[in-house]
């Protein structure tokens, strides 16, 4: 069922997502001025450069661009033609600037929640394979398949950026089927696509991370960096010390260690006390983040591998299998074997 307008209507997204509208409106000749008005848009956005969309605006301009693309390609296709790694601001130039394409990734995955607060985005990686999970918060009605294909598609625009490309072509995952010719997918990006996955997701090799980029810029990164933390306070989306704390966690599962809370501590620069306090002080604690991610982890290792669910448990950081049954039922709503069952 989809969500509500009056859900929808509290989220915040950027004005620059409304260039894209008008370039693609633009070259399929059509009314630029209908396309503000389908949105409910009574402003131009240099008329009002600080001003943001909310989630019914945004998916008004997604119904519109799904209908005025040209009939025979999948509407992906012509989207990205008018969607530059700038149509995300501040954080697409981080992007740019960032040294690696790991880094670029890491910046994506820290700030996302600013540009695209209707999906979480998420890292795992198993078997030498980054997998970058998009997970939809919302239902956008008619216009979600194509609003998922966005959202991932758009960290493919990084691409003319690197010094070379990956060994190893990426790969694109859909949980629906495609909107058009899977081979016309494929012709418009450097990616193989899958569609009917168990998840939306990028998978790139994990040895691509540590290609350089053509656009380096140490002091133009700091400061965007420094821009967007400053946004994220302002927005009361920032949650430092919880996002650090899970992101040790989900390194230290990649690498097979365990991270006692002193170890944390210590990693923090800040005593146990002080750092269960500010988890407490973020709506977070030590022991819901260590589940939070090992579901995670999990999720992925029943979906991409055949190991046992006890193996599995094991992996993720859990005692036992029941306990971890448990705790997987909990947090993704689902037991383990009926997870795997379903991704047959």
């Amino acid at each position: 069922m989809p969500t509500p307008d009056a859900i929808l209507q509290q989220l915040i997204f950027p004005t620059q997502y409304l260039d894209v509208g008008e370039a693609l409106t633009r070259a399929c000749g059509g009314d630029v001025a209908a396309y503000y008005r389908h949105c409910g848009i009574a402003w131009l956005p240099g008329d009002m450069p600080g001003h943001s969309l909310t989630g019914v605006q945004l998916r008004r301009s997604n119904e519109w661009m799904l209908a005025i693309c040209p009939p025979g390609m999948p509407p992906l296709v012509s989207f990205i033609q008018h969607f530059p790694v700038t149509s995300h601001g501040a954080m697409g130039m981080l992007a740019i600037t960032a040294r690696t394409l790991g880094e670029a990734l890491d910046g994506a995955l820290h700030y996302f929640p600013l540009v695209m607060p209707a999906y979480t985005l998420r890292r795992q990686d198993t078997q030498g394979r980054v997998h970058l999970i998009a997970e939809p918060r919302f239902d956008f009605g008619l216009v979600s398949h194509f609003f998922t294909e966005t959202v991932l598609a758009a960290f493919m625009q990084l691409a003319p950026f690197l010094s070379r490309q990956p060994a190893l072509l990426p790969e694109m995952h859909f949980t629906h089927a495609p909107m058009g010719r899977v081979e016309d997918y494929e012709r418009a990006f450097p990616c193989r696509f899958v569609f009917g996955s168990t998840q939306n997701k990028l998978v790139l090799d994990k040895e691509a991370l540590a290609i350089p980029l053509l656009t380096p810029s140490v002091s133009s990164h700091r400061v965007l960096k420094a821009g967007l933390e400053q946004q994220a306070r302002l927005l009361g989306v920032s949650s430092p010390v919880t996002a650090d704390v899970r992101r040790r966690l989900q390194q230290a599962l990649r690498e097979n260690r365990t991270l006692t809370i002193e170890a944390l501590a210590a990693q923090l620069a800040m005593s146990s006390r002080t750092l269960s306090r500010r988890l407490q002080e973020e709506g977070a604690t030590l022991p819901r983040l260590r589940t939070e991610v090992g579901c995670e982890y999990a999720e992925l290792l029943l979906l991409e591998t055949d190991k046992p669910v006890a193996q599995v448990a094991a992996t993720a950081g859990f005692q036992d299998a029941a306990a971890f049954t448990r705790a997987f039922r909990r947090c993704r709503g689902v037991t383990p074997t009926a997870l795997r069952a379903g991704r047959n």
